[in-house]
């Protein structure tokens, strides 16, 4: 990820449509009765700042794997033709494990993600979390193997990969093998069907030695582990001017993710989605330099 400072007022209309779905999101939910939590840095502006962090453009949420698959049957339903659930089984050209919940007629093209292939608009990301092992040595295989495949569905779907930020001669050593392997999985018949199907299994495989605790499988996914004695409990919060569930751990997942989380980071660590173009609802697309 990659930092653009907005305009205010911009950054303030991406804030309000995001709310929009989550709005829409929660409903179902409540509805429902599933059980959901905003996560990452959306937990960290619910707690820090009552709402978005200031200069952030996303919204982050996550289920636990049998709420969240409950979601996936009941959502496009629920949405109409307003909003389009989007998952690898909804979108062939969708290249991400968990899936975005997003509006239809708009536009919001990261610029890392701009040749990716994937219906765009504005959305927010949904992550199921599954359980991990209490052993240290599976879970360490059980993250591996599931990161792993995570990575290779993203090599297969997408050709272009936006490669930018490690200096010229990494960028041209990932972006050669990330081609390899895509079209060599292409020549060898390999199916997206098939690895799909790879990814769920290890994403889903039941721990041999019990388990505690779960996370969802980032490239970083040791870093997003809770226990689940810490979602045991959903609280109710404010968020801008709506309502929405968090952790009653809290406190110990944004310290485990963050360090001193009341404190804000300098402004070279700041990160967010860096868009090349934005499309509010009905209106024309603005587009942004790279």
């Amino acid at each position: 990820m990659q930092y653009r400072e907005y305009d205010t007022e911009i950054l303030n209309r991406i804030k309000d449509v995001e709310k929009q779905i989550l709005c829409k999101y929660i409903e179902i939910c409540e509805k429902y009765q599933l059980r959901y939590f905003v996560a990452f840095g959306t937990l960290l502006g619910t707690v820090r700042h009552k709402g978005f962090i200031p200069w952030d453009d996303d919204i982050d949420v996550g289920m636990p794997r049998e709420d969240y698959e409950k979601f996936l049957q009941i959502a496009q339903k629920e949405c109409g033709e307003e909003y389009f659930l989007q998952s690898v089984d909804t979108d062939p050209e969708y290249h991400l494990y968990f899936a975005k919940l997003r509006m239809n007629h708009t536009r919001f093209v990261e610029n890392s993600l701009q040749k990716a292939g994937s219906v765009t608009g504005f959305y927010i990301d949904i992550f199921p979390y599954d359980e991990i092992s209490d052993d240290e040595a599976e879970m360490e295989k059980q993250l591996n193997r599931a990161v792993r495949w995570g990575m290779i569905l993203s090599i297969y779907k997408v050709k272009e990969p936006q490669i930018g930020q490690y200096g010229p001669a990494k960028d041209f050593v990932m972006r050669s093998i990330w081609h390899i392997l895509h079209e060599g999985m292409h020549l060898c018949g390999i199916s997206a069907k098939t690895v799909w199907k790879k990814c769920n299994q290890a994403f889903m495989q039941k721990p041999e030695k019990g388990s505690s605790r779960m996370t969802t499988f980032a490239a970083d996914a040791k870093k997003w582990i809770i226990e689940k004695k810490e979602i045991e409990q959903l609280v109710d919060v404010p968020f801008e001017d709506i309502t929405v569930k968090i952790p009653g751990g809290y406190d110990a997942i944004l310290t485990r993710c963050y360090g001193d989380y009341m404190k804000l980071p300098d402004e070279k660590d700041r990160v967010n989605h860096m868009p090349v173009e934005i499309q509010f609802p009905g209106e024309e697309v603005m587009t942004f330099e790279k």
